[in-house]
């Protein structure tokens, strides 16, 4: 039995070399398989409608460390100070100032960690340089888009991070990833102040990025997990919708909406939700994988479907026209060999060192770009919050909507078919079944008699379905859906795959970048056809059946990804739900997973510095974000980093976990629950809806330049 602890290595001042890892035992055995003020509330938008590639919204926002040694050269290079924060929960003060748009975080770590340089890094520039997106103003030098790249910078350093053919500095993955790629060129991973001046040889510029990293990188890890786990997803239907703040009110008589108490008094009472309106028979579609905990009919919210997903948040979507019958499950064809991508270990070919900064100028409504005099290429700074939204360059035709999905057939006889490189399985619609994002769960209805009645507004006449989210946590509130669902929409305008519902990898491989932006679904379907990793019977059922964290899923991907293919020992099955502590193992929720070798060594036998072991243990150190395990245990420990450990039980394998987002069942509640307090959740959702949205292009501009590298994008 394993034994799994709580707790935290050492840690050594920033700027020190870490040393060597220390190992406590090896056992031979034979080869075995000052933060920113907060920002104001934004303006009120006009309402619209768009396609399904993008929705309009309206309204105004309401333990032991052995001895040491040499720098890891893997290990993600430290900012000038600790960004790790040490404070339990998450203070007031965390929620108050926080200002990125939620749907950038994902994109951030995964670009981070593709090339070996801190997110907090890019999200420092993408501020300094357009204010997350919001001034899209070129330079007086001519830099241009998300990261302000010069043109000539952008044609050696773009990429086409999305997957859409295109390598365009206004998209904001494009943009993101193409800046930590000129990072990783200019020697980031390090050296990061260095590398910063080569991006913009201004030390003014240089020392505004480090700060502003800095601070960022005191957010706690609890607060960046909540609001991750509910950016990942997508529009809830999958048509031309609107939606507006406010919330809709039930009338007197009518029962209380579900997770409320009944409404039979004579004051009519709200339910805390968005309306979402749309064309009658438009599909509402899952917005995360997930699986289905409730569907009905009832009198508050008419014909519902409840999802959970795999963060434990609980999407409501209420008041429809028609419930799916059948729900498609797909089957991805077996593949006898790996990619070209896969086989040649992740890693982007040698990038020459820039000759040229990747930005330079002034942006015209930069005041602090008006006030730098410390360079010639001064500091390109963020325009003011209170500024309006900017101008989105001409976009390229967009190329037209993909036809409509046909009736669904007879839920009697479920059938199977093959669909390109899938075989898809129709199934009936019930509580309990797994679902993939974008599977449709029904249809927005025509406004009825009963409807209008329980519903005394104007809008109760159009067509409409209710959005309601509960977030992950015991004792979580219904918060309000709109700043979750004005993200979502600019998530979706990014066309990253993983927004799309799609899954472009069953014929080829994902790069490590695309890896870590792919779904759980997506990702499941890697990891069980990937020749690169090997998963003992029982464990291949914890993740086909939906049990393994997605994190988990995603570290399995980027090892084998990145040429070292596990050979997993320990998933859920087949573990004990406790530590030789007496503490529930992060097993217990399919949190963890054991690695047993690396490509065919065994971890026995195999330990110490050089070793396949700490190979492996680097690389796993790079992740960062959410993505950054609480716990890597094997017989060596790395002073410097505070999720290492050493434990003599670990000799024959690598543990790696992650603190549990939710309590999936009763007996884990206490255990494991959400750091936010139920007021916090309120204030953190507000808080949200006062971050001014940036405008996010649905095709590319008239900047962006044609991919003609075969899709090598994303890599790391």
């Amino acid at each position: 039995m394993v034994s799994e602890i709580e707790g935290s290595g050492s840690s050594t001042a920033a700027g020190e070399a870490p040393p060597a890892p220390h190992v406590r035992t090896q056992r031979s055995q034979s080869p075995s398989a000052t933060p920113p003020a907060p920002a104001p509330r934004k303006p009120a938008r006009p309402g619209g409608a768009l396609g399904a590639a993008g929705r309009s919204a309206g309204g105004t926002p309401g333990k032991p460390a052995g001895p040491g040694a040499a720098s890891p050269f893997a290990l993600t290079p430290p900012l000038p100070s600790s960004l790790g924060s040490s404070i339990s929960g998450v203070p007031d003060f965390f929620i108050a100032t926080f200002r990125i748009p939620p749907f950038l975080l994902p994109i951030y770590q995964a670009a981070g960690t593709a090339y070996g340089v801190p997110w907090q890094v890019l999200a420092a520039i993408n501020e300094v340089e357009t204010d997350y997106g919001r001034d899209l103003s070129v330079s007086s030098a001519g830099a241009e888009g998300w990261m302000q790249f010069l043109p000539s910078s952008w044609a050696q350093y773009g990429l086409d991070a999305n997957g859409d053919g295109f390598k365009d500095p206004y998209n904001p993955a494009d943009a993101i990833f193409a800046a930590a790629r000129y990072l990783k060129a200019a020697g980031g991973d390090r050296n990061i102040r260095a590398a910063v001046f080569s991006y913009n040889h201004s030390q003014t510029y240089v020392d505004s990025v480090l700060l502003r990293a800095q601070l960022l990188g005191g957010t706690p890890p609890d607060l960046l997990g909540a609001i991750t786990g509910l950016t990942q997803a997508r529009f809830p239907v999958h048509a031309t919708a609107h939606f507006s703040d406010g919330f809709p009110t039930l009338a007197p008589g009518t029962p209380g909406a579900a997770g409320t108490a009944g409404a039979t008094g004579a004051a009519a009472r709200t339910l805390v939700g968005t309306t979402i309106y749309s064309d009658v028979g438009a599909p509402v579609v899952a917005v995360q994988d997930g699986i289905v905990v409730a569907l009905g009919d009832s009198r508050a919210l008419g014909r519902y479907v409840k999802l959970r997903d795999a963060y434990g948040n609980t999407y409501t979507y209420a008041q429809l026209g028609s419930l799916a019958p059948l729900y498609p499950v797909l089957k991805p064809h077996d593949h006898t060999a790996a990619s070209a991508r896969l086989t040649s270990a992740g890693a982007a070919p040698g990038e020459p060192l820039p000759g040229a900064p990747a930005s330079a100028g002034v942006q015209p409504r930069s005041p602090v770009s008006e006030g730098a005099v410390s360079s010639g290429l001064a500091l390109g700074a963020a325009a003011g919050l209170e500024s309006p939204p900017p101008a989105v360059p001409p976009l390229a035709p967009a190329s037209p909507s993909p036809p409509a999905a046909p009736p669904a057939p007879s839920p009697k006889i479920p059938r199977v078919f093959r669909s390109g490189p899938n075989d898809v399985y129709l199934r009936p619609l019930r509580a309990g079944v797994q679902v993939i994002a974008g599977t449709v769960l029904g249809h927005v209805g025509a406004a009825t008699a009963g409807s209008q009645a329980a519903y005394p507004s104007a809008s109760a006449t159009q067509p409409h379905m209710l959005f309601q989210i509960r977030p992950a946590g015991v004792g979580a509130p219904l918060i309000d859906p709109k700043p979750i669902l004005d993200g979502w929409v600019r998530l979706e305008s990014t066309s990253i795959f993983r927004a799309k519902g799609e899954n472009p990898f069953l014929a080829t491989s994902p790069t490590v970048g695309q890896v870590l932006l792919e779904s759980k679904e997506q990702l499941q379907q890697q990891v069980l056809h990937d020749p690169g990793i090997a998963v003992y019977p029982c464990g291949r059922a914890d993740i086909a059946s939906g049990r393994i964290d997605r994190r988990v899923l995603a570290t399995l991907e980027f090892l084998s990804v990145s040429g070292l293919k596990p050979t997993v020992s320990a998933l859920q099955c087949g573990h004990s739900d406790y530590t030789t502590e007496g503490n529930i193992s992060e097993h217990a929720t399919g949190d963890a997973v054991d690695i047993a070798a690396i490509n065919g060594i065994p971890i026995a036998g195999h330990q110490g510095p050089g070793s396949i072991t700490d190979t492996t243990i680097r690389r796993l150190l790079t992740l960062q974000g959410s993505m950054k395990p609480h716990q890597i245990i094997s017989l060596m420990s790395y002073p410097g980093t505070d999720n290492t450990l050493s434990m003599p039980d670990h000799y024959n394998h690598i543990h790696v976990g992650f603190r549990p987002l939710f309590a999936g069942t009763a007996s884990l509640a206490g255990a494991f629950s959400s750091s936010l307090t139920p007021p916090q959740w309120i204030r953190l959702i507000s808080r949200l809806g006062e971050i001014p949205d940036p405008a996010v292009a649905g095709g590319h501009s008239s900047a962006a330049l044609p991919d003609r590298t075969g899709g090598g994008n994303g890599h790391g």
